[in-house]
């Protein structure tokens, strides 16, 4: 029955709409029609309902298009202004004008827009703005030079200095946002898009501010704020110094538009600091990171910027949308003139966000100490003063994220923060350090007054990229202490994203390098209440000059958690410090949200690797509670748990004060370990080989018979996996466990080991390749070793040398990956040589090695091959190399660099 009704609506409606077709089209037939029954008809059309229309056959609309362009004149108000609501109708409709109607069409309006009173041109604005949104224009070039050139029909309603502003202009500004918004379809010419840039940024720099027109005010400055983000977003200008710095100077104008205490500021070009700091050299993270590993992970575009350090712990960063709404700023929160206020302000952040996004982080450096934090506490239009007196949560969360993604970029710059005593001449090191100070302050106040939850864990983001980019050894202790007052609590927040995020702060701290005792010492507490006591005044640590004074303490966590008893329901083991204690038992309880647990773990490896006093005093309990969550189905907790079981097992191999744990450690893992390294889940069986590869050589040398050829089976199977994954992660298990002394002399597992990475390099999978090629050169210096020891009878050279000496050699063309480890392999294979008659022509292998040596832009491919060959011809090459191997050499000296030790 409802499908019925509609049906007979749409149908009355169609009847309806053509029959008033027909009448207009009898009426505009002929010069002297009848204007006001047109008008009348006119009407009628645009009270239809548009969307109950089912228009067949446009002929009759377009060509009653057409009669009326030709019948009505500019001058009739009222008619031009129905004929636009006609022709907006048809528009909105899909019905789409082309050839002779849309011609005259455009004619028409053009007129109208030029000799029509005011109130019939903001009709034809909105019917030009429709047309551009819905892309009729074909060569917007050449109507832009109609609207836009000298005193072109758009500009007059875009001169800033216009008193007052209305409705009119508002539209004129439209049809520019709408241009803008199309620009993939319509391809400006960048003659016009400088010339919309400059038009905006006119309007910004000129448009005069009055109380009696402020909403008009707002809105046009929305629509210019919306329109350079676009520009910036499309990448429309060329990016400049000048351009940035015009940007920057319109976002730090209307950052704080509407907020007491601000006054209304014009655009000013902000010039960069020279901010002149080097950046630090990349350095390898020492252990794995705890990265949420997929078994099949998709590839995402990366930033471009200095960001891009390999061990980033920060939580998934979810950056702004791209474009605003309307619907942005909830209008239940704010429906009136402060309501268009804050969309000023978000349209500045956004701005401001998606600059950041495209520019260079040395580039918006220069730029801090104006836009980001200033090092003192007067009125600054800075971000650090907006998160502080912004009353709407929407624009906080957008400066939080934009800061947060500022911070990232400039971690390079910022770990050169260091104190310096008070001076006349304050160093680029002690300004970055003020930075420092006030973003730590900023940040430790809204960790302790923000309620909203999303603002929140934004927040606490913001506040671990801060950590992960201070370098504390460098700064005055203290402000570690004050940042993390208001943090702990948060650990205990009822909503699991919120403690996601405050885990992964004590995460960067635990990452810090170096740890200094300060950090130490916060993550060695047992309570929440060790930092503080009572129920405190929180206070900023910063006297009026931008110094530091005594902060008093805090402990306020009743709007912050869920349940205060959530810490006495924990282990009652006060000898454990109060994050170990929470982490175990997040890891533990399956009724805790999984994102909880997963970052638990990632905390835990994190203490395991840089905080080891922390955890390996109480290496059972950790290690039974992590072993415990093995047999889980959720694979993501299993699997980090592996992770964090494998960084310990490094820990006590490389340090002497925990050896003796090594075999406690074993013996509790050992056999979920075996299990976990037969389970159906590739990506389990690959971190159960990595983990069996890390056992060391002291717990090796203590194990059963049955435990050592049970992991060495298990490892010789993993290489035969059907996953490429495994494969490469046994390969790698067992390349580690060759360097082992208990299996240095035992010659069946060399002989299978040979067999097995000879075999491995035929595989079409690069990363098992690489694998091998690794596992390979550790034999070979294990076969190197051995021959130190003369004692000890060696493997028979002469069947196994020519086997790997052949894939070596056919390694060495391999991808750079490979190359790297099979130069290794051949230069000790020819040092072991006893004769070159063994290996047939050793001229194959000291060709590869002087290609790899002085081709390639891969150092370390070239470091390898130079220390192969020096260690070569370290050990009677006539003996070895044909005779025309000083030939190679003739010329030219052999790099220094071959006699160093990698």
């Amino acid at each position: 029955m409802a499908s019925l009704h509609v049906n007979c609506a749409i149908s009355d409606t169609t009847t309806q709409f053509f029959s008033l077709i027909e009448r207009l089209l009898s009426l505009t037939s002929t010069k002297l029609s009848d204007k006001k029954q047109i008008n009348v008809y006119l009407n009628d059309l645009n009270e239809l309902d548009y969307r109950c229309l089912d228009i067949v056959n446009n002929d009759a609309v377009l060509l009653l298009v057409n009669q009326l362009c030709a019948v009505v004149l500019p001058t009739e108000i009222s008619l031009v202004r129905n004929v636009c609501k006609f022709l907006y109708n048809l528009t909105q409709s899909n019905i789409k004008l082309h050839g002779r109607t849309f011609a005259a069409c455009k004619r028409w309006l053009l007129e109208a827009l030029e000799f029509s009173e005011p109130l019939a041109q903001v009709n034809v604005l909105i019917v030009i703005k429709s047309f551009l949104h819905f892309g009729h224009f074909d060569d917007i070039n050449h109507h832009l030079r109609l609207l836009l050139r000298d005193k072109g029909l758009l500009m007059k309603h875009l001169n800033p200095l216009c008193n007052p502003w209305s409705e009119i202009n508002f539209y004129a500004l439209g049809c520019l946002e709408e241009i803008v918004l199309n620009n993939s379809n319509y391809c400006l010419s960048d003659e016009f898009t400088c010339l919309i840039k400059d038009i905006i940024f006119n309007i910004l720099s000129l448009l005069p501010y009055h109380n009696d027109d402020k909403l008009y005010y707002s809105k046009i400055v929305n629509s210019c704020l919306h329109i350079l983000h676009c520009m910036v977003l499309e990448k429309m200008i060329p990016s400049s110094p000048d351009f940035v710095g015009e940007i920057l100077g319109v976002v730090q104008a209307f950052l704080f538009y509407g907020i007491k205490g601000y006054s209304v500021m014009k655009p000013q070009l902000l010039r960069p600091a020279a901010m002149n700091l080097p950046e630090r050299v990349h350095v390898v993270p020492k252990c794995k990171n705890l990265k949420n590993h997929k078994a099949k992970p998709k590839k995402t575009p990366s930033k471009k910027t200095a960001s891009d350090t390999g061990n980033n712990i920060l939580p998934e960063h979810t950056g702004i949308s791209k474009y605003s709404s309307d619907s942005d700023t909830s209008d239940t929160e704010m429906n009136n003139s402060v309501h268009f206020d804050s969309k000023v302000r978000l349209g500045a952040v956004r701005l401001l966000h998606t600059l950041v996004e495209i520019t260079q982080s040395r580039e918006i450096f220069g730029y801090w100490p104006q836009i980001v934090a200033t090092g003192s506490r007067n009125d600054a239009r800075v971000l650090t003063r907006s998160i502080l007196v912004e009353p709407v949560s929407k624009v906080r969360q957008n400066v939080l994220c934009t800061l947060t993604e500022l911070l990232i970029g400039a971690k390079p710059f910022l770990i050169h923060a260091e104190d310096t005593n008070h001076t006349s001449f304050i160093t680029f090191f002690g300004t970055v350090c003020l930075m420092v100070k006030e973003l730590h302050f900023t940040l430790s106040l809204i960790l302790l007054a923000e309620k909203n939850v999303a603002v929140l864990t934004h927040a606490l983001k913001c506040t671990a990229a801060l950590v992960q980019g201070t370098s504390y050894e460098r700064l005055k202790p203290g402000l570690a202490t004050k940042l993390i007052r208001n943090c702990k609590p948060h650990i205990f927040h009822k909503d699991p994203t919120v403690r996601v995020a405050a885990l992964s702060i004590f995460e960067a701290f635990a990452s810090n390098e170096p740890i200094t005792q300060e950090i130490l010492s916060i993550l060695a507490k047992q309570t929440v209440g060790g930092i503080g006591s009572g129920t405190s005044q929180f206070d900023t640590g910063f006297t009026s000059d931008g110094t530091e004074e005594e902060e008093i303490d805090v402990e306020d966590i009743e709007n912050s958690t869920n349940s205060c008893n959530e810490i006495t329901l924990m282990s009652k083991d006060e000898s454990v410090c109060l994050l170990i204690r929470i982490c175990l038992e997040n890891i533990s309880s399956k009724s805790v949200n999984t994102p909880v647990r997963l970052q638990s773990l990632k905390l835990m490896g994190r203490l395991a690797f840089n905080a080891g006093s922390l955890v390996y005093p109480h290496l059972e309990k950790v290690t039974t509670t992590l072993i415990s969550i093995v047999g889980e189905s959720e694979s993501q907790v299993v699997l980090h748990a592996c992770r964090v079981l494998e960084i310990m097992s490094d820990y006590l191999a490389n340090t002497e004060t925990y050896h003796s744990s090594g075999i406690l450690f074993w013996n509790i893992i050992f056999e979920p370990m075996i299990s976990l390294a037969q389970t159906s889940q590739t990506i389990l069986r690959e971190a159960a080989c990595d983990c069996l590869g890390s056992i060391s050589g002291n717990v090796f040398t203590q194990l059963s018979r049955q435990k050592v050829i049970l992991i060495i089976t298990i490892l010789f199977g993993a290489v035969r996996d059907e996953e490429s994954a495994v494969r490469a992660a046994g390969l790698r298990a067992l390349g580690m466990l060759v360097t082992l002394s208990a299996l240095e002399y035992d010659t069946g597992f060399l002989m299978d080991l040979a067999d097995t990475v000879c075999s491995a390099f035929e595989d079409k999978n690069l990363g098992v390749r690489v694998k091998s090629a690794w596992a390979l050169a550790n034999l070979c210096d294990c076969l190197s070793r051995q021959k130190q020891h003369e004692e000890v009878e060696p493997l028979p050279l002469e069947d196994l040398l020519p086997k790997l000496y052949h894939v070596s050699v056919k390694a060495a063309k391999d991808n750079d990956k490979v190359k790297c480890n099979a130069v290794r392999a051949i230069g000790t294979i020819l040092y072991l040589c006893p004769q070159k008659r063994i290996l047939s022509d050793t001229t194959l292998g000291l060709d590869a090695l002087i290609k790899c040596a002085v081709l390639g832009n891969d150092m370390k491919v070239r470091w390898n091959a130079c220390r192969a060959l020096g260690l070569v011809l370290s050990h009677d090459p006539d003996a070895i190399l044909p005779p025309s191997w000083k030939i190679f050499f003739s010329g030219s000296s052999v790099p220094r660099t071959l006699h160093f030790d990698m």
